[in-house]
């Protein structure tokens, strides 16, 4: 024998041990493992949710959230445009896409130029009334429908990232229309719920201002029935640095949806003002020994735009108060540090609300100008693990980014695990069948080559099964129906290979020349049609999606297995076959 060929033998042996170790976790019970594969082999072959069931949910984005966080981002950079020039002048943002400047003197109107706009000029159209002294700026309708996209693939990748936190194998989020569909495999009631509310929660932060001695909430408060779930109440505080008292009226219900009911029914002079909106805060008191904490919600008038938003978040990390609940810490970034002192020096002496998820988390006074750093509070007593749950929770959502809009979930399903178990057996049989068919064809039509053939098919299903589980792909039922092709397609380029030696053996060349001519002959032919199938399984997955992408990814994984194992660990062993005996007295049995 050739060195070549031994070195050759020694190198496919340890490719096939590794296989064959890689491939125990899946196929045997972790009890019965050896030490060293429950050490070092720990990945196996997941199953997907038609197999092993899980969860599938359906998620509408808020696209008018979206928009409306686009506009405040854009109403922020043009107000610090417009400051450098004047400092008499009202901006406000009205519905989700538009922005009025209001000046005190209507020739001002003239200072809204193009130096001003410059950054966003392409993205608005401006409508000026000189008369009137204002300036009404709507973003453009290509514009939301660049947003909308942006949505849409932005929540995408940020569920992913969460998602991914979880180790769910192969989870599925595709976008059908305006919605996002989710699915994933294989986890208990427990994971179902805690992964529904970290992807339920949009994490999009935003810190407003309070209007601190509000004549409107005076006019609101008035108006409140004496008898009702919603009550007014009065919130005096005072300012420690000016050393001014202030006082708040505010809505206070056990229930939120009790104030946002009567908040809805205020029309006329008590219609909320397009540049305001009311914030909620939950206020836990903890209540007596076991007792259960009192829980009531109260309200805040905001600043309807955002001074800034969670967009310049950097970093976000669990700590604990001064009592040892959890809260989290969070870092901006050079602009949001920029942004936020800007925002707290102007309002120094006033309260600033943080708001997550549209939830007031605290409304401190700011007592002097804040940069970077900050804290977000839960606010509420319980089971110290759940608190701790929820903070890692948080931190994990605002480190892997805001959702751009708000998801509402629209359909929710779990799939259990009988019809996959029931296609699996189905699926085994069919695959045991169409193995032992093969198998008797190529042994009863190709004698001893036929046998080379199967080993090497036997090979092909160990290595594609290998690196699946390396991978620790997700085998679904068109998966399997990959594999099942992929049987076919092994002995379907020796087959090729085969004839080819047979033409050569009928010129009368010798076996071993027949095979070096067979294998060197047929290779492109094999060699294209495995390119020509794998660049249709490359476009199944590129745009295919959940079945379709678990077909393309048995297909990828059997096209390049079977290239290796039916060109060259077949032509190792007919090298075998043919030079054990030495060139001159060498048969092949084909």
């Amino acid at each position: 024998m050739e060195k070549s060929w031994w070195w050759k033998a020694v190198l496919y042996g340890i490719v096939t041990i590794l296989a064959c170790l890689y491939l125990v976790p899946s196929v045997v019970p972790d009890e019965k493992q050896p030490p060293i594969v429950a050490r070092f082999f720990k990945k196996k072959i997941q199953k997907g949710l038609d197999l092993a069931g899980g969860l599938r949910l359906v998620y509408s984005v808020n696209i008018d959230k979206a928009v409306s966080a686009k506009v405040d981002q854009i109403a922020n950079t043009i107000e610090d445009n417009l400051r450098k020039k004047t400092q008499d002048f009202t901006l406000a943002r009205e519905g989700r896409d538009e922005v009025t400047i209001t000046f005190k003197t209507p020739a001002d109107v003239a200072k809204v130029d193009k130096d001003v706009l410059a950054e966003h000029r392409n993205e608005l159209d401006v409508d000026k009334n000189d008369s009137k002294g204002t300036v009404h700026l709507k973003l453009d309708p290509d514009q939301v429908a660049e947003i909308q996209d942006f949505a849409l693939r932005q929540g995408i990748e940020t569920l992913r990232g969460r998602i991914d936190q979880f180790g769910v194998k192969e989870p599925t989020i595709i976008k059908k229309g305006t919605d996002i569909v989710v699915e994933m495999p294989g986890l208990d009631q427990a994971e179902f719920e805690r992964i529904k509310r970290i992807i339920g929660q949009t994490a999009q932060l935003q810190f407003k201002i309070v209007e601190d001695g509000s004549d409107y909430m005076e006019k609101v408060a008035a108006s409140v029935p004496k008898t009702g779930p919603v009550t007014a109440e009065v919130d005096t505080w005072s300012d420690s640095k000016s050393g001014s008292r202030h006082q708040d009226y505010f809505l206070q219900a056990k229930d939120r949806a009790d104030i946002e009911k009567f908040v809805a029914g205020l029309t006329g002079p008590l219609a909320v003002p397009s540049d305001r909106e009311f914030g909620y805060y939950e206020v836990v008191a903890k209540g007596e020994g076991d007792a259960t904490p009192d829980r009531h919600w109260r309200t805040y008038l905001l600043y309807r735009r955002a001074g800034v938003t969670g967009d310049y978040l950097a970093d976000a990390r669990v700590d604990a108060d001064e009592v040892g609940r959890p809260e989290v810490l969070f870092t901006m970034n050079r602009k949001g540090g920029e942004l936020m002192g800007k925002l707290t020096g102007e309002n120094v002496g006033r309260r600033m609300a943080i708001v997550l998820d549209e939830k007031v988390t605290s409304a401190p006074v700011i007592q002097q100008q804040i940069n970077e750093r900050g804290r977000i509070t839960l606010g509420s007593y319980g089971d110290p693990r759940r608190l701790q749950e929820e903070a890692k929770d948080l931190t994990s959502v605002l480190r892997s980014g805001a959702l751009p809009a708000p998801l509402t979930k629209t359909y929710e399903t779990q799939v259990g695990r009988t019809l996959g178990d029931d296609s699996v057996g189905k699926a085994k049989i069919s695959m045991t069948i169409g193995a032992i068919a093969v198998v008797l064809f190529m042994l009863i039509y190709y004698r001893l080559s036929g046998l080379i053939a199967n080993i090497a098919m036997v090979l092909n299903m160990i290595f594609m099964l290998a690196i699946l589980a390396g991978f620790e792909a997700a085998l679904t039922l068109p998966g399997i129906a990959g594999l099942v092709l992929t049987i076919g397609m092994a002995v379907d380029a020796n087959i090729i290979i085969y004839e080819r030696i047979r033409e050569e053996l009928r010129l009368g060349k010798s076996p071993r020349t027949a095979v070096d001519a067979g294998f060197s002959r047929a290779f492109w032919t094999v060699f294209d049609a495995h390119v020509t199938n794998f660049v249709a399984g490359v476009v199944l997955y590129s745009f295919g999606s959940g079945p379709i992408k678990g077909f393309a990814v048995t297909l990828l994984v059997g096209i390049i297995t079977n290239l290796l194992t039916s060109v060259w660990v077949s032509r190792w062993m007919f090298d075998f076959v043919v030079n054990r005996r030495g060139a001159a007295k060498a048969t092949l049995s084909i």
